[in-house]
């Protein structure tokens, strides 16, 4: 024998001991043991458990009805107190007889559900908390579970969520006064269990609560003789027993169980030829609706007539109706099984559109099925939700006033005044709850989908009326640049004596506009570039002329042709044309020429701040209004250049070496790291400089150019710092931005590349005053006018 045989036997054998004929006769033996525990305790009723308990309770000592008590209401970590099952029925049987007994089992190898481990004792303490609350009585609140199931922790735990049970249970409009006023004692859960059977009844009529007996069915142990046992046989009965119901099978037991090999024919025989006769016989009405609830038999004509004046048939065998009757009565075929949950979404808008002029007139309306159970009370349901306020008067609810928390209410209604299991029905009613809730949520969607993409669009509005503005600033600048240069040339023109040829001027006059022309083009590219999102811009060339004299202050009313352009000349010797600032002397001192710029760290002498003329034959000079050293250091700095100074070691005061030009905008922030220098303004741009190029070069040269202009802020710049490889700023616009450092040798001047930030650091709500690197970490600090 190899092994796929013994793997074919050992199959084979498992099929066997869970065989339909096995499951009935564990079934069997189990019920007898209820049948033994039930004369222990003679008087209290034995109610089964759904959906497994009721197979084991013989109805000759069943209760007329049963309970709900869900396995997974008490899986650890998941303890709940169900208001769909809140069971409430059971307040008259225990009122009535002092107690009861209720019956179900489990196939885990436990010996007791979790349902009387854990949800039968949350229930009876959340409800024995509520009659005190309502009553103002005291007695026994806590939470009693079995020892050997419930460790100390868990029970802990369990107790801990007692009070918002209660909670929500006093909030759910039930009438707890009028529900339990005939129970005078708590409620306390006994457990007793196959495994240890009792050896005398025990005495409850001197006990100071009222027992709840939980008895478990199924034993950990083999109990079969004769047959294999299957421990908790009835659990899942729709898996292996098809058609065959609790009911079938106690009436037909001793058929069923008298041939093994003749099992399965037999069941198949009595569910085929049985119709579903045995269902409720009777009906409730549902609070001050006149919407009733039953079974098949209650919609039995003719007699159902003298009780209703129009029905509903959910899937019940379809009755012959006369004619006189035939428009108040609906008949929708629906199957009472996973497959009816789909034909159920179209019989509800059916039987809503029928029962609307009998409700709203107040007429009497059944609704019933075979069983009187699962799809009667899903219709009875929908009927309730839709034309029914929260006191019972008609009223048609939007669909948009549907909640769950109406949804349990209307349950509730149901489930108090029909004594009534209902298996499928919550499975139905929660696919119908989905299907109601994905049309409803479908313009809520939509809606949603709508705000975003106008919050987009209007913080796409938002960035090009901030673009707009920085543009009108930066035009406003370049017009009054365009209108100096307007001026310098009619200084030019002009026939005031000056110290250059007519014919230099002129020169450098067309040099001035068609580099402003330039400048003027390149920033409208630049923004129009902004405004479509592009990034492979590069940035206007900076007119070296104007702006110099823009951030000496020199332009305007007043100045010199000159003084204006920066320019000096000697008709005795060819001397290169000068760029620099030019003060004057007091009267009668003559004024100092500056040869270049990098003249200015040496000492001024005689010599060189004047060029003589032997034969007194140079025109005289225009006498130039002094600048202090504090305002042209303000001017320089409003008009957006920045200087590198060194200091005299004879003491002699800061002057300037080179002027870094670059921004179109005051200056805000300067840092420098090494050879690197950054800078930010309110243009909204931060500056790279090398410092190695802006070093004094030969006489007449520019102005060094910064080896990169990095964009991306919104708003002014007002912080800066330069780490190992970035370069990091905060703004106006509460942002932190940073780049990466240009490679060295970078370009410089005019052919600066615009780089917009390769990072966005957010988390502040206003404008970001300082930066600062940690020196040995990769940390960044930040303060902002938000406090933080």
């Amino acid at each position: 024998m190899d092994s796929s045989d013994l793997y074919r036997i050992s199959e084979e054998l498992r099929k066997e001991s869970r065989s339909t004929y096995n499951r009935l006769r564990s079934i069997d033996a189990d019920a007898q043991f209820v049948t033994d525990v039930s004369q222990m305790f003679p008087g209290f009723p034995v109610i089964g458990n759904e959906r497994c308990g009721v197979w084991y309770v013989d109805p000759q000592i069943a209760h007329a009805d049963s309970v709900y008590f869900k396995s997974t209401d008490g899986h650890t970590g998941n303890w709940k107190f169900s208001l769909r099952r809140a069971n409430t029925h059971v307040f008259a049987a225990l009122a009535r007889h002092g107690g009861c007994l209720i019956v179900d089992s489990t196939r885990k190898g436990k010996s007791m559900p979790d349902s009387f481990s854990r949800t039968i004792p949350v229930w009876c303490a959340v409800w024995n908390t509520a009659i005190r609350m309502v009553r103002g009585v005291e007695w026994d609140c806590a939470l009693h579970t079995p020892p050997s199931m419930v460790s100390e922790s868990e029970s802990s735990q369990m107790q801990e969520l007692v009070p918002r049970f209660v909670q929500s249970l006093l909030e759910s409009g039930m009438d707890i006064g009028e529900l339990t006023g005939s129970v005078g004692k708590p409620l306390r859960p006994i457990w007793v269990t196959r495994d240890q059977r009792l050896a005398m009844p025990p005495d409850f009529g001197d006990a100071d609560f009222v027992p709840v007996v939980c008895v478990s069915a199924s034993s950990t142990r083999d109990c079969g003789q004769g047959f294999m046992y299957v421990q908790g046989a009835a659990d899942d009965h729709e898996l292996w027993a098809g058609e065959l119901t609790a009911q079938l099978y106690w009436q037909h037991r001793a058929e069923l169980l008298r041939d093994r090999n003749e099992c399965l024919a037999v069941v198949k025989r009595i569910t085929q030829q049985c119709v579903q006769s045995n269902g409720s016989t009777g009906f409730s009405f549902i609070r001050t609706t006149n919407v009733a609830v039953g079974g098949q038999a209650s919609g039995q004509p003719p007699a159902c007539w003298t009780h209703f004046d129009a029905i509903i048939n959910c899937g019940a065998p379809e009755l012959a109706v006369d004619a006189e009757h035939a428009k108040r009565y609906l008949y929708t075929p629906i199957t009472d099984s996973k497959r009816g949950q789909s034909e159920m979404a179209g019989a509800i808008p059916r039987a809503l559109e029928f029962v609307r002029p009998f409700v709203s007139s107040n007429a009497r309306v059944l609704v019933h099925c075979a069983q009187g159970s699962n799809l009667s009370v899903c219709v009875a349901l929908a009927i309730l939700v839709q034309y029914f306020d929260a006191q019972g008067e008609f009223r048609i609810n939007a669909r948009s006033e549907v909640t769950k928390q109406m949804i349990q209410k209307r349950l509730l209604w149901i489930t108090t005044a029909y004594a009534k299991v209902f298996e499928r029905a919550l499975g139905m009613m929660q696919s119908e709850w989905r299907r109601v809730e994905l049309e409803r949520m479908e313009w809520e969607v939509e809606r949603v989908r709508l705000k975003a993409r106008i919050s987009a669009s209007e913080k796409r509005i938002a960035q090009l009326s901030t673009l707009y503005t920085v543009s009108q600033k930066h035009i406003t600048m370049l017009e009054k640049m365009l209108g100096s240069n307007g001026n310098n040339s009619n200084s030019a023109n002009s026939s005031e004596p000056v110290d250059v040829a007519v014919s230099e001027v002129v020169e450098v006059t067309q040099s001035t506009r068609e580099r402003s022309r330039r400048l003027l083009e390149q920033c409208l590219e630049e923004i129009e570039a902004l405004a479509n999102g592009k990034v492979d811009l590069q940035p206007p060339e900076i007119a070296a002329a104007p702006l110099e004299a823009l951030r000496r202050g020199e332009f305007g009313a007043g100045g010199s042709s000159a003084a204006s352009l920066g320019l000096l000349a000697s008709k005795a010797s060819a001397q290169p044309k000068l760029n620099g600032i030019i003060e004057s002397e007091p009267a009668g001192e003559p004024a100092p020429s500056m040869a270049s710029t990098a003249q200015l760290a040496e000492p001024a002498s005689e010599d060189a701040a004047h060029a003589s003329d032997d034969e007194g034959s140079q025109p005289e000079r225009r006498p130039i209004r002094r600048i202090s050293e504090q305002r042209r250091q303000r001017r320089a700095s409003s008009a957006g250049a920045l200087t590198v100074d060194e200091v005299d070691t004879n003491g002699a005061p800061w002057r300037e070496q080179r002027v870094l030009a670059g921004h179109m905008d005051c200056v805000r922030a300067v840092d420098t790291r090494g050879d690197v220098a950054a800078s930010g303004g309110d243009d909204g741009v931060v500056a790279v400089w090398a410092l190695e190029a802006a070093r004094p070069r030969r006489p007449g040269a520019r102005d060094a150019g910064p080896t990169a202009m990095l964009r991306g802020h919104l708003s002014a710049v007002t912080s800066v710092t330069v780490g190992a490889e970035h370069v990091y700023a905060g703004g106006l616009d509460s942002s932190i931005r940073a780049w990466a450092l240009p490679a060295a040798g970078g370009a410089c001047g005019d052919d600066v590349a615009g780089v917009f930030p390769a990072r966005e650091y957010a988390g502040h709500t206003d404008a970001v005053w300082g930066l600062a690197l940690a020196p040995h970490a990769s940390l960044l600090a930040s303060v902002s006018a938000d406090a933080t």
